[in-house]
C-alpha cells in the first residue's frame, strides 16, 4: 500500500503483521542520494515459478489466504491508501496464460483488495 500520510508502525500495528518492507515519504532510499515520493508498506511473497503444475495459483491463494482478515482494518486503510494485490507474471511466450483460483478470488475480496496483475513478455533474440 502507498500514500503520502502512510505511517508504517500505524499500518503494522493495525493489521497485526510485520511487512517485507516499510518507509515513509521522505525516507532515504537504501542505495543513499534519492529519497521515497510517498509512504509505502508491503508484504511480498516471493517469486515463484508457473509452470505445467498448480504451484504458483496455490502460493498466490495461500499468500493472499495469510493476510489479516480484518475487515475494519482493511476498509479503513482502503480508504486513506492505494491498495492492491499485485501478481506479477513473466513469460516468453506470447499466448501465456496465468489462471486465478476461486479461492485466491476470495480471499482478495473478503479484504476488499483491488487484484493488479501486471505481466511482462522477455523475448530474448538468439545468439547468432
Amino acid at each position: 500500500m502507498f500514500g503520502d500520510d502512510l505511517i508504517p508502525e500505524e499500518v503494522t500495528e493495525l493489521l497485526g503483521v510485520e511487512p517485507s518492507q516499510s518507509y515513509k515519504m521522505g525516507d532515504e532510499r537504501p542505495r543513499g542520494s534519492q529519497y521515497y515520493k510517498t509512504g509505502g508498506w508491503l508484504i511480498k511473497s516471493g517469486e515463484v515459478p508457473i509452470g505445467e503444475s498448480r504451484e504458483g495459483e496455490e502460493k498466490f491463494e495461500e499468500w493472499l489466504s495469510e493476510l489479516p482478515d480484518d475487515k475494519f482494518a482493511w476498509s479503513s486503510l482502503i480508504e486513506k491508501f492505494e491498495i492492491k494485490a499485485r501478481l506479477v507474471g513473466y513469460t516468453d511466450q506470447w499466448n501465456a496464460d496465468y489462471t486465478i483460483s476461486p479461492g485466491a478470488l476470495n480471499e482478495s475480496t473478503k479484504r476488499g483488495l483491488p487484484l493488479m496483475i501486471d505481466p511482462f513478455l522477455s523475448l530474448d533474440e538468439p545468439d547468432v
